[in-house]
């Protein structure tokens, strides 16, 4: 993959990147209260969209906060369906532990704890793992067209993934890392925190507009 650097350069780039950072900011704590959260996404997914088009400032400005607002919703929607099996397991494993913390003394219900909970281990590891490799894939197909059913369309996802698992690996352990940064945030307490994760979100949405700029380059006829 080429210029790999510039995602981690762009955010201090371009016009007035200093007051985007700060509305996002805003955002970021008001993510806290759960409304956040879908501007946040919906301005990420803006941002891949600017690396998809090899738009000069990949940082847009906050405005028309309806549709980042609804293009966040759609992509939140989508990551939750994601997260559903996970839910649908954690729901027995919550039961259970309740269950056997009432009923203390009783083996069988601590057996059927300690079975389920290796169960799911050996479950919930692998699918988050898939999952973290995968998003970038996921989030690019969302980002071209903003349709739900584009990014949650699994073959086409697994088989973009085996022509291009190289560098969908590169990006997605970048953002992996990029994302552990966050906790450097913690120096500078919760206003540090703020600036430092959207940070790292723009990274990482920058890195799925890459990718997809790589797998189309390599699946141009030569």
């Amino acid at each position: 993959m080429k210029n790999l650097e510039q995602a981690f350069a762009f955010p201090f780039k371009g016009k007035s990147w200093g007051s985007k950072f700060l509305l996002a900011a805003l955002f970021m704590f008001l993510s806290l209260l759960g409304i956040g959260v879908f501007f946040i996404a919906g301005y990420l997914i803006r941002v891949t969209q600017r690396v998809m088009r090899n738009e000069p400032d990949a940082m847009p400005e906050w405005k028309n906060l309806s549709e980042i607002f609804v293009i966040g919703f759609k992509f939140i929607i989508v990551y939750i369906i994601y997260l559903l099996p996970v839910l649908a397991l954690t729901i027995p494993l919550i039961g259970l532990s309740v269950a056997s913390d009432a009923a203390q003394g009783v083996v069988i219900l601590e057996v059927l704890l300690a079975i389920y909970m290796f169960g799911y281990v050996l479950l919930v590891i692998p699918y988050g793992v898939a999952l973290t490799i995968a998003m970038p894939i996921i989030i690019y197909r969302f980002a071209a067209n903003e349709r739900m059913a584009e990014a949650l369309d699994i073959g086409e996802i697994y088989g973009t993934f085996k022509r291009h698992w190289q560098s969908t690996l590169i990006v997605a352990l970048l953002s992996v890392g990029i994302q552990s940064l966050a906790s450097v945030g913690l120096i500078l307490f919760i206003v540090g925190i703020l600036f430092t994760i959207f940070y790292t979100y723009l990274v990482s949405a920058y890195l799925a507009g890459a990718l997809y700029l790589d797998s189309m380059e390599r699946e141009r006829p030569a």
